[in-house]
């Protein structure tokens, strides 16, 4: 599937609450030009995992005033937010959630 519609194509429960999903680096034309730039503008192989990535993105967060953000490592989406540290439960992603299935 094309990650440009892979990722957002259904948002129904963004939609439900008045609101739209926007991706602009999903941007097929954005994609695309990323894609055709050399490699050493996207990646520093002399840094080391998880700061060596995104080598734009950390420039120009360094050059608009970020210099605290563009140094932080990378994290996945599911992880950067840090929401599963403000429940004490040892869950993991494929578990069933069982305060989910207890009948009120």
């Amino acid at each position: 599937a094309v990650v440009s519609t892979q990722s957002t194509g259904d948002n129904r429960v963004v939609g439900d609450h008045g609101r739209d999903s926007v991706a602009p680096f999903l941007d097929r034309d954005f994609v695309n030009f990323v894609n055709a730039l050399p490699i050493q503008y996207k990646v520093d192989f002399t840094q080391e995992r998880g700061l060596g990535e995104k080598v734009i993105l950390r420039r120009v967060a360094a050059a608009a005033g970020l210099t605290s953000s563009s140094v932080l490592p990378k994290r996945a989406i599911q992880f950067g937010s840090r929401i599963a540290k403000l429940e004490s439960k040892k869950e993991k992603g494929g578990d069933k959630c069982t305060r989910l299935l207890k009948s009120n």
